[in-house]
Order: structure tokens, then sequence, then C-alpha cells
């Protein structure tokens, strides 16, 4: 059954994108609810398209309980690019006509995911507080509110509508993604206390947000992201199948962690990563648990990187620096893959504040990495602070299997910016030039 669904749901994405539907006909001949499951696993715009392919199938895709995702990031990507606001009140206009058109058909009874991805001011709260209600009444599984905004020109934040809460409806939500919306402790709670099936967690850009009790008494919340809520103060948190946990906040935000007995993967950012970073001791957990460690130091214009203590369980390890000229070597690092004796991957993004200046390269003695076989340079630009960082890993480990070199801007890579930007031959070129340092066998890719 499930070869021939995957089989179908093939011929009509390739009917959507062709029109040449007279050729895969035979999937009209199926039951409703059939091809009600098969729009359902088509994105919005696949399954609306089906509309015109013949009257068998007109108005079938209102009926889909698929995704109906939102997303406008692509036209605020233009707007920014622009760097003109007068273009972004008319898209906001089109974008609300959009949802509300779609909305106003849709007849499915439930729907799987709801994304709004779009910069919508407080004008429109109304509109966004329908389109909530409308994906909680349809008992969506999972949530992504994104409502970014492309110029800051105003402190004032959507509030998330507390008043359609309703645990019957929501006790099968999944994963929640709330961005530039504004919650406060007791709407968190709320979610935690009255979805019991709540895996993902995911709250960004939150100013009310000022402290939150994550007890996860439903044992199902696995990954847990709090992200620039600048107010906040306190985080407690005891969910004994959390896995995953990214935090970035200030650097007087206190993290206390009760019961995270199975946390495998950890991430700080902000200030809050500066001040951890030179106050390990001051994290309440121990790190004998932690394989993935992330430590986002680009807020941090001077870091000294010291001895730390043995991170004996870390396997991954990444790590973003600013790079504040090319004065600046960051060979000290060192120190932090000295403390990760089972290091198996390791990734550093460099952060440039200017370009690069010719200097002569230091080189530096540091401790053999045994199990170290894959090492990423991302935002590689060929001058000596990266070329150092490369030289070392591939003098001191020798059982390095797979280099990656991304020469592009990563916060490009994905986005509709990243077919503009030009291409780094420089970068390329010394990047290729990494190979005669490579050990037998080990496989350089440059991007």
């Amino acid at each position: 059954m499930e070869n021939t669904l995957c089989g179908a749901i093939s011929k009509l994405q390739k009917c959507c994108s062709s029109r040449n539907f007279f050729s895969a006909d035979r999937i009209s001949q199926l039951p409703d609810d059939i091809l009600v499951i098969i729009l359902s696993h088509l994105t919005l715009k696949e399954a609306v398209r089906t509309d015109i392919l013949s009257r068998r199938w007109r108005k079938l895709w209102t009926f889909t309980t698929g995704s109906l995702d939102f997303d406008g990031s692509g036209g605020l990507w233009l707007i920014k690019v622009c760097e003109d606001d007068e273009f972004l009140e008319p898209e906001r206009a089109d974008y609300v006509s959009w949802v509300n058109q779609i909305l106003r058909s849709h007849q499915g009874a439930t729907i799987n995911t709801f994304k709004l991805h779009f910069d919508l001011d407080l004008s429109y709260r109304s509109d966004v507080d329908s389109w909530i209600k409308f994906a909680i009444q349809k008992r969506v599984q999972r949530l992504e509110v994104n409502l970014e905004r492309v110029f800051v020109t105003s402190k004032n934040c959507y509030l998330f509508p507390s008043q359609y809460l309703d645990n019957s409806k929501l006790s099968g939500l999944v994963s929640l993604n709330l961005n530039f919306v504004d919650v406060t402790e007791e709407v968190v709670e709320y979610f935690l206390s009255n979805c019991p099936f709540l895996e993902v967690l995911r709250i960004t850009s939150s100013p009310s947000l000022l402290s939150a009790k994550v007890i996860a008494t439903s044992q199902r919340l696995k990954c847990l992201e709090i992200l620039h809520c600048h107010h906040m103060k306190y985080l407690e948190i005891s969910a004994l199948n959390l896995t995953s946990l990214t935090f970035s906040g200030e650097m007087d935000a206190t993290l206390c962690f009760k019961s995270v007995p199975n946390l495998a993967s950890l991430s700080l950012g902000g200030f809050y990563c500066g001040y951890i970073y030179e106050n390990f001791h001051r994290l309440s957990i121990s790190f004998s648990q932690i394989d993935k460690l992330r430590l986002d130091l680009s807020t941090e214009m001077f870091v000294n990187f010291r001895e730390f203590p043995e991170l004996k369980n870390v396997k991954e390890l990444v790590l973003i620096v600013v790079v504040r000229s090319d004065q600046h070597t960051l060979l000290s690092c060192t120190s932090l893959l000295k403390a990760c004796p089972l290091l198996y991957r390791f990734s550093i993004r460099f952060k440039w504040l200017r370009e690069p200046e010719a200097r002569e390269a230091e080189k530096r003695k540091g401790p053999l990495l045994k199990s170290l076989k894959e090492v990423e340079l991302l935002h590689f630009r060929g001058s000596t602070t990266d070329v150092e960082i490369a030289t070392f890993l591939f003098s001191n480990a020798p059982s390095l299997e797979k280099i990656g070199v991304e020469t592009r801007n990563p916060y490009w890579v994905g986005t509709p910016r990243e077919a503009w930007a030009e291409e780094n031959v420089t970068a390329k070129e010394c990047a290729r030039q990494l190979v005669a340092q490579l050990s037998p066998g080990a496989k350089l890719q440059v991007l």
C-alpha cells in the first residue's frame, strides 16, 4: 500500500509540473478519500495546482489534511535587499489575502502542519489571531508562526492569543515553533502541561518571556530551543527525555538543570555563551553526558581560549568565532580540542569583521587528535588565520578522512542571495592547495 501511494504521489507531482495529465489519468479513478490522502502528501502549492487538471479534481485539495505552509520568506528577502519599506505594505496585503483565501476554501477536518512566515505588524493582529484559531480548531499537530521583522522600527511584538487555547484540540500537538511572537510563562506552561505528545518547543524573540519552568510531565519533550529572549532571567528544566537544548540569551540569565539525564546535544549562544565559556563550572550540568557541543561566540570580540576541564564524551564540536582582523590568531582554540579526547567531528565557522590582512603564519604544537575524522571550515577566506587552523588540524589528526571547506557566506547559503554572491576564486584556490598537506586517504571537498 505504501509503495503504491508513493508511486501515485510521484506521478501526480510530475503531472502538476508538466500538466501532462492524461498519461496518469488512471489516478482519477480512485475513490475521493484515497485522492485526498494523496493530495495531503503534496505541498500546498502542488495540491492547489491540481484544481486545473480536470473537473474530477476540482476543489478536492480543500479536503487535504496535510501541510498548509504559507512561506513568504522569498518576498521578504527581496524587500530586505532593496532596503525600501515602501514595498513591504503591498506585499503584506497580498500575503494576508492569500492566506485568507486558502483558509476560507479549506474543508478538511484536521491538518497536520500549519506554517506562517511573513513580516506582519500589529495592524494585522486580528488576521493572525483568526489563523491561529483556525489551526487549533483543526487539531494541528505542528504549528509554526514566524513573524520576523525586516525593518525593526517598533519593539511591539504580536502577543500569542491565549484565549484560543483549548486542551481538547491541542492534545495532539507534536511541535510548536514561535518566532517574533510574544508569549508569557503561563502560555509556555500551558503547552507543556496540556500537550502530552509535544516533542519540539522553539521560542525565538519573545520580549515578555522573563522566566520559564520547563517541566515535561508527558516525558515526550525531546528538543527545546529558547533564542534571543533578551529579558529572560531564569530557565529551569526537568525533562527526562530531552536530548537537545539550544539557548541564546543574556549574560545574567540562569539555567537550572533539575533533571536532564538524556541530554546529549547542547548549543549555547549570545552573551550568555561568552559568560559560560569563561565560567563552565557555573553550568549545573555534567558535561560527561554531552556528545555534541555547539558554542556560538560571535558576540565576543576577544575570546581567550584557555585550558578546559575534560569533555570526555564530546564527539562533535561546533565553534562560531569572530575574526577581528588577520592579526588575530585562533590557534588558542586548540585547547578546547584537547579537552575532547573522543572528538570525531569538528566544525568552525569564521565571522569576519573586516577584510583579512597579510601576516606571517604562526605554528603551534598541539595534542594528537587521534579520533578526529571529519573537519568542516565554514566561510573560509584563504587568509592566514583560517589557513593556520587548517594546517594545525591536518598536522595533528592522523585519522582524518573527510574535509569540507565552504567559501560562501553561510548566512547566504539556501537563500536567494546565494545565486547573486560572487564566487570567491582566491579562497577556493587556496583551499585546493591544502590537499598537499593531507594524509593519504583523506578527501577534500571545496564549495
